[in-house]
């Protein structure tokens, strides 16, 4: 979805613990509805939950950091 030019891993880290908001180490998937807000994603509830069931590709019920940048970088 987001897919931006020359994101080094550092600012991917660094974006990953800002929308990581009780620093637990994974995105939940309020902070990922959060997430996709401050994006001005404008998607559904329904559209969310889709979303967050592709990125989290391990089915644990929240996303890692790997996640997240494969997400990111598609």
């Amino acid at each position: 979805m987001p897919n931006p030019t020359n994101t080094s891993r550092a600012e991917l880290r660094a974006d990953f613990s800002y929308n990581d908001g009780d620093r637990d180490g994974f995105i939940s998937f309020e902070e990922f509805v959060k997430l996709l807000d401050h994006l001005d994603a404008g998607v559904s509830g329904e559209e969310a939950h889709i979303g967050f069931a592709e990125v989290d590709t391990d089915r644990n019920g929240l996303i890692d950091f790997a996640e997240f940048v494969v997400w990111w970088e598609e």
